[in-house]
């Protein structure tokens, strides 16, 4: 059965990589797949015991690992079973010369290990107590007949020294399947120890073998270090683990390093659905902070304002590794709020699993979602009106919030799920006035006089956060786009009130990565590619609002702006550029330990054979697309308030605010200007300028750099042609 570990041993986790000074010397394998085991195909309940030391298994069949049917790589096929129990021995001449072990184990579906009777691994589809028949659910598809290397399972310094002996030891596995009609069953292990000394105690390791990485280890990436202390990592299902931090702004980062910028515990889970059930080798996760207590706590990561929860994004299907950070930094651009992002090299459980980015989650908070708090008793007045954050989505039964009354165009139901407050949060009165709201707006976009200017479905959405919405979108062809992880938010009414759409979330199918729904095609619209039959569908008020000229000539206006300044297309390529050479080391491991290359991932159009070759195909799409838009955006873009008048867009916003080191500063002048732009602390002492800065009519960014900046409140002094313009407060972090 498991349980909650206890704290206390993690405050110890780290200990363990250089025991009493020692370090591993090399690294050799006692137990191989093919050496012999005894093994049970189990029909029944296997005796008592049996994974214990001592164990009399003569009465077992013997034979050579691996067990199973249906792969083609078992050397000992069974008859089909609901779980096969297998046992082998070993000789451990001098365990104080042994520092850790990996355990790695090919398998289908699930498995559970043992070492001396103490459990040390199990995979993350057998969850709590089981039993001998236990189904594995997920099913979970063998790697090596495909020829992708097993699963590694750490047992750090520490754990092992209490659990191996000298002499005899006995390594115990049980292999699950997911039912007695499954086609294959499999179970591959190799159990590999590090040694401290130079003497060989077993045999070589596989040549797929990769040490775990030493402490010589360094990078130009902060390094994120996560121990589970042996615990498997599951999907929907939080463990206890512990997580520190490297991260040297100014120098390298190594795992040598004895300062770190977090250390301490998190909640940790397997995030998002296609690394998990395509059994992708490389996992992306969910990240929640943690103290002893286990209660949520705030903390800054990787020069992100602090915050509760993080998705440990791992660039898979995505050969350029930088889709979702590209997008989340063009949308910031926009002015809008985007999550931040950070590239990292990622060690889990001792062993190097790739280059990693560490995003923020969409939240309600006032570095992020800045969006008033809403409490449960906020039930009457303006109290009531904000702030709410939905979406439309996949999800589970639970989140759900609400079906629209409307059909989209293909006849499909568009549903609703809470985010904030979340679903077991929110109360009934809070529940219905979002979704009445929602609805309002959807029956003002279907009435007659749906377009008119005081009438019409304006009063109820902030225009331009849509047509911001609607430009990212069709830039990066996301065939995601509009109808999953589509989110959008509203605050109270005395803070302006309207449904503003957005945040951007999940950009990995963008920029041509997708061969269906037309995603690496650089023409035509996302809202009309989508196949009529998908259950995810696209709601009807985008199509509407293409029939609205009021619509489309804002889309048209603020295209042009931003195509002459962060859109261009040299300006995007400028990114990717700086992308390319932030990763240029740290992918070099990363594909080394993912040879991705030439290898079809779902859903891939382009295979590409090398990085260039990914990056080149990218940049290409992304001239091409924003090429046809330029081309095909329809509309007007004239000056006439009678079309533009409600697409209102702040004047001045600053990001990221609060602050660590760098900061940027859009403007939204009506005319092209020149731009004095100060900042100055809380005694007017002018600490940074930039004077005489050409900020052309829509849209200005300004990047500053104020690492060396004493932490603190400051205020940025803009004046435009010489005349003061506006001013506004930053927050200078540690």
């Amino acid at each position: 059965m498991f349980g909650k570990p206890n704290l206390l041993f993690f405050s110890l986790l780290f200990l363990a990589g250089n025991m009493a000074g020692q370090t591993v010397d090399h690294w050799e394998t006692a137990v191989f797949s093919d050496d012999t085991f005894a093994y049970r195909a189990n029909t029944s309940m296997p005796p008592a015991g049996w994974f214990q030391p001592g164990f009399d298994d003569s009465g077992w069949a013997k034979g050579r690992g691996g067990f199973g049917y249906g792969d083609a790589d078992d050397s000992t096929l069974v008859d089909t079973s609901i779980s096969v129990s297998v046992r082998k021995t070993f000789q451990v001449p001098d365990k104080n010369a042994i520092l850790g072990a990996i355990l790695h184990v090919d398998y289908d579906d699930g498995f559970v290990a043992w070492l001396n009777g103490v459990e040390i691994a199990r995979s993350s589809n057998l969850l709590g107590s089981i039993q001998w028949d236990t189904p594995a659910s997920p099913d979970h598809e063998a790697r090596m007949y495909q020829g992708g290397a097993p699963e590694p399972f750490a047992i750090s310094a520490d754990r092992l020294t209490s659990i191996l002996v000298q002499g005899e030891n006995t390594l115990a596995i049980e292999v699950h399947n997911s039912g007695l009609l499954s086609s294959d069953l499999s179970l591959i292990p190799f159990l590999s120890f590090g040694i401290t000394t130079g003497g060989t105690f077993f045999r070589s390791t596989p040549a797929w073998f990769t040490p775990p990485p030493d402490n010589n280890f360094s990078s130009n990436l902060p390094i994120v270090i996560i121990n589970t202390n042996g615990q498997s990592i599951y999907k929907d299902q939080d463990i206890i683990a512990s997580m520190r931090i490297v991260d040297n702004v100014s120098g390298r980062n190594s795992l040598s390093d004895a300062q770190f910028t977090y250390d301490g515990l998190i909640h940790i889970e397997y995030h998002g659905q296609s690394s998990y059930y395509f059994n992708w080798p490389k996992k992306n996760f969910n990240i929640e902070l943690i103290d002893a207590s286990e209660n949520n706590i705030d903390a800054p990561l990787l020069g992100m304002p602090p915050g509760n929860d993080w998705v440990l994004y791992g660039p898979y299907n995505d050969r350029t590794l930088m889709r979702n950070a590209l997008c989340y930094d063009l949308a910031r651009q926009f002015g809008r709020y985007a999550p931040r992002t950070a590239f990292c090299e990622v060690i889990l459980n001792n062993e190097y699993i790739g280059l990693y980015v560490l995003i923020e989650k969409i939240r309600r908070d006032k570095n992020r979602v800045n969006i008033a708090k809403l409490d449960s008793t906020d039930i009457l007045g303006d109290d009531l009106t904000g702030g709410y954050i939905v979406k439309i989505d996949k999800g589970e039964a639970y989140e759900y919030a609400w079906t629209s009354p409307y059909l989209a165009p293909t006849g499909k139901s568009v549903n609703f799920l809470w985010h904030y407050p979340k679903y077991y949060k929110i109360r009934q009165v809070q529940k219905d006035y979002i979704r009445n709201y929602v609805t309002s707006f959807e029956n003002a976009l279907k009435s007659p006089d749906w377009n008119n200017a005081v009438t019409g479905y304006y009063r109820f959405i902030d225009l331009s956060s849509f047509v911001d919405y609607f430009l990212f979108s069709e830039l990066t062809k996301n065939v995601d786009a509009y109808r999953i992880s589509a989110y959008m938010y509203k605050d109270k009414d005395s803070k302006g009130g309207k449904l503003v759409m957005g945040p951007t979330w999940d950009n990995d199918l963008t920029f041509g990565n997708a061969d269906y729904y037309h995603g690496w095609e650089t023409f035509g619209w996302v809202i009309h590619s989508i196949d009529p039959g998908d259950y995810f569908p696209v709601p009807f008020w985008w199509s509407q609002f293409l029939l609205d000229a009021r619509f489309t000539s804002a889309a048209k206006c603020r295209w042009e702006y931003l195509r002459r300044h962060f859109l261009h297309t040299d300006s995007i390529y400028a990114v990717i550029d700086r992308f390319s050479e932030l990763t240029s080391e740290a992918r070099l491991r990363n594909f080394e330990k993912y040879p991705v290359f030439g290898q079809w991932i779902w859903p891939n159009y382009y295979v590409g054979k090398t990085y260039s070759g990914e990056i080149v195909y990218m940049k290409e799409f992304i001239a091409d697309r924003a090429r046809w838009m330029d081309n095909n955006l329809p509309g007007t873009c004239s000056t006439s308030s009678d079309d533009t008048s409600e697409v209102t867009i702040p004047e001045i916003d600053v990001y990221p605010n609060p602050f660590t080191d760098k900061f940027s500063v859009v403007l939204r002048p009506e005319k092209r200007a020149f731009a004095t732009i100060q900042v100055v602390d809380v005694t007017g002492r002018q600490m940074v300028s930039l004077g005489n800065a050409t900020a052309d009519e829509g849209v200005a960014v300004f990047h500053f750099n104020g690492a060396a900046l004493p932490p603190g409140i400051y205020f940025i002094r803009i004046y435009l042609d010489n005349r003061f313009y506006k001013v506004i407060k930053v927050i200078k972090q540690k």
